[in-house]
């Protein structure tokens, strides 16, 4: 078979490229990749280009440069996508740039898939469309919640999700599958994010910044939290065996607080360092985003029943390898090949705040 994987020199997508590689060595590959403060070919290191791997550095949003990658290909796995919420937040040019990439450039990517003729189209979306939930609801999202979006990044999701959606019910091809996914986490993630961000700063000899809730709270808001390789293994099970037009929910079964993400963090590199580190001593709190979302948390019943698919990793066991991943020699290069594209992490509270990596 051979792939379109947009958006494949980011984190997720990356990911998934050397998991189908190693799964299906015989399967061809092209990624799409603008290459922006999410997408790194250092990701894609240790791939030699030819007969089953192809690179094109190019933009969703431009028709003839989709058209050209897609050429030949059986079925597209679509992670391309603005993801930093913070940036969506910079008024309404950051706005606009979430809008233009996530659904303009779906519906382009659609309309060259249709027309090369690809028999699959797989969406990769989150379950930020569907709002939040209240800390103490005994409900989770599922693929029948109403989408409730919060922030200009989660709008540009949830209006993909339904272009995608619209898209297949006035053509019929191809076939698409949408998968909304928790919180992901796991090696080569874009300093952005929580996990290696705060990792970055420790290292430093910065403080990790906590956000507060109107109360004065400090890390109250909870995520699901989602090993980026069981993540893989859930989008192959949807791409080979999901039912067409049909919507998949992803969650690692890991709600926790921020607060106590960022306490195991410490506890870790406590330990790998031996450096004592606390909440009190390594921790700044700081006034919360706009719009923050409350509480994340997925009702997987649906791809396990139909597909058969469960994560692997036990959060403990991930989380901790991730960790030390990240302060491993091989991390800590990771980390010092993003230090310019990585200067500016915030565009929200910490506005034009830098890593000193």
């Amino acid at each position: 078979m051979k792939l379109l994987v947009t958006g494949g020199a980011g984190f997720i997508g990356s990911n998934f490229v050397h998991y189908w590689r190693e799964h299906y060595p015989d399967d061809q590959i092209v990624v799409l990749d603008a290459l922006t403060y999410a997408g790194h070919k250092e990701n894609l290191s240790g791939i030699p280009e030819g007969k089953n791997f192809m690179f094109i550095k190019g933009d969703i949003r431009d028709y003839e440069t989709a058209r050209d990658a897609i050429e030949g290909v059986e079925a597209v796995v679509h992670f391309a996508a603005e993801t930093h919420v913070d940036r969506s937040l910079a008024g309404s040019e950051g706005a606009m740039r979430f809008y233009q990439t996530n659904l303009e450039g779906t519906e382009i990517l659609l309309n060259a898939a249709r027309e090369a003729g690809v028999k699959r189209f797989l969406h990769v979306s989150t379950d930020e469309v569907f709002g939040d939930l209240d800390y103490d609801d005994p409900e989770k999202f599922h693929e029948g919640s109403s989408y409730n979006p919060h922030s200009p990044y989660a709008v540009s999701k949830a209006a993909a999700d339904m272009a995608v959606r619209a898209f297949y019910h006035t053509w019929h091809e191809p076939e698409v599958l949408i998968t909304n996914c928790t919180n992901n986490y796991g090696p080569y993630q874009t300093p952005e994010k929580v996990i290696p961000r705060s990792v970055a700063l420790l290292q430093e000899g910065q403080k990790v910044k906590l956000y507060t809730d109107v109360e004065g709270r400090p890390g109250r808001n909870v995520r699901d939290w989602l090993h980026v390789e069981d993540h893989c293994s859930a989008l192959e099970a949807v791409l080979l065996r999901g039912r067409a037009g049909e919507t998949y929910c992803i969650g690692g079964n890991a709600e926790m607080s921020n607060y106590q993400l960022v306490e195991r963090m410490l506890a870790i590199m406590s330990e790998v360092t031996g450096k004592p580190m606390s909440i009190e001593t390594h921790v700044e709190f700081v006034k919360d985003r706009p719009g923050h979302d409350r509480r994340y948390a997925m009702n997987t019943s649906k791809i396990e029943s139909e597909l058969g698919w469960k994560p692997k990793h036990t959060f403990e066991e991930g989380f901790r390898e991730t960790v030390k991943w990240y302060l491993s020699p091989e991390g800590r290069v990771w980390l010092e090949t993003l230090r310019e594209t990585s200067r500016e992490v915030r565009v929200g509270q910490d506005k034009g705040a830098e890593i000193k990596l």
